[in-house]
């Protein structure tokens, strides 16, 4: 991919006019906020979705607000076949694929929640295929096109359930198995493809109970799309040529604060903010 202008100004010069790419999970969210985010960078973006169709279209519109191209791509991404022709398709309308953000993918219900003792092993093969095999479809699928153009962005979209293991063990497997196909990734498709994670802590987007996710943020607050939708951009757009394999976690803090937020010694913080004694 063409390096744009160096410094602090690289995103105000359309850093991606004239490529195209695809992200997947891109009717709600955090997937919708990176849609937009790149497209504003000039971004041609291939609207992948599943269940969210009047989202999806929405994500598209947005795109053609911002002077890019879009096509809207519903597939199950545990489909080898249907993964397979999303990708053409897109490569098709679009005329290239620049980029691929891998966002699609979520905790999957009550059912995927159960612990390891009570998990099915359907529920942990479903929930396995619908985050870590459809990353890796896009990416087998995608791949091949960078590396023939000799330039190329994936970015991963994992979860701090994936070093973290508080949620259920499909979800926590999957994006476990996220960091490790990125890391593989970026070491197999170099030089000419930079492969990247981030693994995000607790969005406003999802179901989370706020007050308590800002009692056990050191920041007292929960992320927003559109921080993660930042970082997305700068991975996909930025000059920068050196980073690739790099797994980022983007939290808040969250898993390195949470231990102080539930013990007594943490209190004593607690209390100097509110202006009491803790004595």
């Amino acid at each position: 991919m063409p390096e744009s202008p160096r410094g602090a100004d690289w995103a105000r010069a359309d850093p991606l006019r004239g490529k195209s790419g695809i992200v997947t999970g891109a009717g709600f969210g955090i997937g919708q906020a990176i849609a937009v985010r790149l497209a504003e960078l000039g971004a041609n973006v291939g609207v992948g979705y599943w269940k969210h169709e009047e989202g999806a279209r929405s994500t598209a519109e947005s795109v053609a607000a911002h002077g890019g191209r879009s096509v809207l791509l519903p597939a199950d991404l545990g489909s080898e076949d249907e993964v397979r022709k999303l990708v053409a398709r897109a490569a098709r309308e679009l005329g290239s694929v620049d980029f691929l953000v891998n966002n699609a993918g979520g905790p999957g219900g009550a059912a995927t929640d159960n612990p390891i003792d009570q998990a099915s092993f359907e529920d942990f093969n479903r929930l396995l295929a619908s985050n870590l095999g459809a990353a890796f479809l896009c990416s087998r699928y995608a791949a091949p096109l960078m590396l023939k153009r000799k330039a190329g962005r994936i970015v991963n979209i994992s979860s701090i359930c994936g070093i973290t293991g508080d949620c259920g063990p499909a979800y926590c497997a999957a994006k476990a198995g996220i960091l490790g196909l990125t890391r593989h990734s970026a070491v197999a498709l170099a030089p000419y493809v930079q492969v990247n994670a981030i693994l995000p802590g607790f969005v406003d987007s999802a179901p989370h109970a706020s007050d308590k996710v800002e009692r056990i943020t050191p920041g007292r607050t929960m992320g927003r799309p559109s921080d993660v939708a930042d970082l997305v951009a700068y991975l996909v757009a930025a000059p920068q040529r050196f980073l690739t394999g790099a797994c980022i976690v983007m939290d808040g803090s969250v898993t390195n604060g949470v231990i102080g937020r539930i013990m007594d010694w943490d209190d004593a913080r607690d209390a100097a903010e509110r202006g009491v004694s803790s004595s």
